[in-house]
């Protein structure tokens, strides 16, 4: 057992207590410190007790929160890839023993005894450190990335799902006339900080990009949207300003209502991407006229989740060029610090906030 100070909970149980604890030691011979960990649905989710999926280490009653984290290497032990001082993100997904997992693709676990650090079997990392092995590391190019490499973890997310649109889309042309996207219509449901990266990302590609909500935003977020060129629309006023033909539909936020009321405006060969995921959403009245309309425009209803290492790898370095650009507006999209003792933030979430992260050192 391992001393460690920490946020822990009782998965599935829920709640959130910061201390010291006695864990199970990690694997690995590389110590890293924690420098921040970010704030998401799921840790909320988990905190409150609404996430039935998740629990505990084996050995333990609780599980150590956190599979969003930034560190620095403390010791590399007996790594050549790495050196003291390095910043690294840590993989959250730990594979289990199928075909996909062995390939190094354990986000496309096909027989669910992956592990995820801080979720599902395995201590997270909010902590003050944690040891792991070189192969779950992931080294951050660039030291000026400081300030907003800790949403390399959701940032990830993104290129797994830019990836599974890539494949889909190859069933059909849906690019323009000069094999660009330019022209092409994403609509991208949710206003967190998953659903800024998605937008971000699509708009990189050429598409004409539309964020929604059913509620009004901040200046913050408007002035973070204007600098990628994306357009907001709350469409709780007024939706028609989305309009029809759509080509790309990303959902974030896990409403089955809301899903669809986009959804049947897909333009032939349409993709809808499902991210978001929401077991409390109500029910939404799905009919033949959708089974039509899927079928007769050959539309494409996909789910994605997690990552592999590659898409991490992809994320930094799509990051390190978004921070780079003159200007950019890429860290404000991190929105409140706070110390470890404020575990508040787990059920009090300010308005305004997009990213919530926790320092450590």
């Amino acid at each position: 057992m391992k001393e460690i100070e920490g946020i822990i909970t009782d998965a599935p149980k829920g709640g959130a207590k910061y201390g010291k604890f006695q864990i199970i030691e990690d694997e690995g011979n590389i110590r890293v410190q924690t420098l921040y960990t970010g704030i998401c649905g799921t840790d909320r989710g988990m905190v409150a007790g609404h996430l039935d999926f998740t629990y505990n280490p084996e050995g333990q009653s609780f599980t150590v929160l956190g599979h969003e984290a930034l560190g620095r290497i403390m010791d590399p032990g007996s790594s050549t890839a790495f050196k003291k001082g390095d910043l690294v993100v840590p993989v959250v997904r730990r594979p289990g023993d199928c075909i996909n997992c062995r390939i190094g693709r354990p986000d496309n676990c096909s027989d669910g005894k992956k592990h995820e650090a801080g979720i599902t079997g395995k201590n997270g990392f909010m902590r003050k450190s944690f040891v792991d092995s070189e192969e779950f590391l992931v080294k951050v190019p660039d030291s000026s990335m400081l300030d907003y490499a800790v949403l390399t973890e959701p940032m990830k997310n993104v290129m797994k799902a830019m990836e599974v649109f890539g494949t889909v889309s190859r069933r059909a042309i849906i690019s323009s006339d000069d094999s660009t996207f330019e022209g092409m219509r994403c609509v991208v449901i949710g206003t967190g900080p998953e659903a800024f990266l998605y937008a971000m990302s699509f708009s990189d590609l050429g598409f004409s990009t539309i964020i929604t909500n059913r509620h009004p935003i901040d200046d913050n977020r408007m002035k973070i949207l204007s600098y990628f060129h994306i357009t907001f629309v709350d469409y709780s006023k007024d939706d028609s300003l989305i309009g029809d033909n759509i080509n790309v539909i990303v959902d974030t936020s896990g409403d089955p209502g809301t899903i669809f009321r986009f959804f049947r405006r897909l333009s032939y060969n349409g993709i809808a991407l499902l991210f978001g995921t929401n077991s409390n959403a109500p029910a939404t009245g799905v009919d033949g006229r959708d089974i039509d309309r899927m079928i007769e425009r050959n539309l494409t209803l996909v789910g994605t989740v997690d990552a592999a290492k590659i898409h991490y790898v992809q994320a930094l370095e799509k990051l390190s060029r978004w921070g780079n650009m003159p200007n950019s507006p890429l860290k404000n999209l991190i929105t409140g610090i706070y110390k470890p003792s404020d575990t508040g933030i787990f059920t009090e979430r300010n308005p305004n906030e997009i990213k919530a992260v926790i320092k450590w050192a």
